[in-house]
């Protein structure tokens, strides 16, 4: 685990390849997404050294039902009584009311490598966990100090970003993009139910004011960072 100080009270929590973040109020603790599946630990050591308890952790909120973001959803609903928020879209699927979609047909290493790609992470089944509210694009979330939800569909068709308006705007982006090895690109494709879709997301993404964006897979990207989405979308423009 690697837990990196972002901001004052904003905490990113790294799991092997996989980030989640920690917003810690006074008035409790925020958690967006829950990683990698038997990690339940980790985040319960994250919240200790940050000087925190499992009660304090309030909400959890999810940008999409893939379980290397849900991993720990369940567990941590137990040891918090956290409240979760997540799409209507992909909320059937991480109260285990519909299965995991597959990966992208559309995409040539997916078909060429579907028995292996199939056993990865994201299409795993893992034990189904409640969902309190569902979020819709453009609502207001009450906590944090107040985090507007982003409907960003494509990598799933619920795909959530959210942004916090503090420090010049955080948009915390989940899979809607990466950061990896310091480039900045859409979703992974064979992962990705309509990329079309997604880079349509990128777009609307790109509209918004915020100076970092805090990545479900890659780096964060301080300073600027809507200027870099911007040339992203001229890029896939070209």
């Amino acid at each position: 685990m690697a837990l990196e100080e972002i901001f004052p009270f904003i905490y990113g929590v790294r799991v092997l390849y996989v980030n989640a973040f920690l917003l810690a109020e006074d008035e409790g603790i925020t958690l967006i997404d829950s990683g990698l599946a038997n990690r339940k630990e980790t985040f319960l050591r994250a919240l200790s050294e940050i000087k925190r308890s499992p009660e304090e952790l309030k909400h959890i909120v999810l940008t999409h039902h893939h379980t290397d973001h849900t991993g720990n959803l369940a567990a941590l609903v137990e040891a918090s009584g956290a409240e979760v928020r997540v799409h209507p879209l992909d909320a059937p699927i991480v109260r285990g009311e519909k299965p995991v979609p597959g990966a992208n047909p559309k995409s040539i290493v997916s078909k060429m490598l579907w028995p292996l790609v199939g056993r990865l992470s994201v299409y795993n089944r893992l034990a189904p966990a409640r969902v309190d509210h569902e979020v819709t694009d453009g609502q207001e979330l009450p906590m944090a100090g107040g985090m507007k939800a982003v409907h960003t569909p494509g990598h799933t068709a619920g795909h959530m970003c959210y942004l916090l308006e503090r420090h010049g705007g955080i948009l915390f982006v989940g899979d809607a993009a990466g950061n990896v090895f310091g480039r900045l690109g859409p979703p992974l494709a064979m992962s990705t139910e309509d990329m079309g879709q997604a880079k349509e997301s990128i777009r609307k993404l790109a509209e918004l004011e915020f100076d970092v964006a805090c990545f479900g897979h890659g780096r964060v990207l301080k300073g600027k960072a809507n200027a870099a989405f911007r040339r992203l979308v001229e890029k896939m423009t070209r």
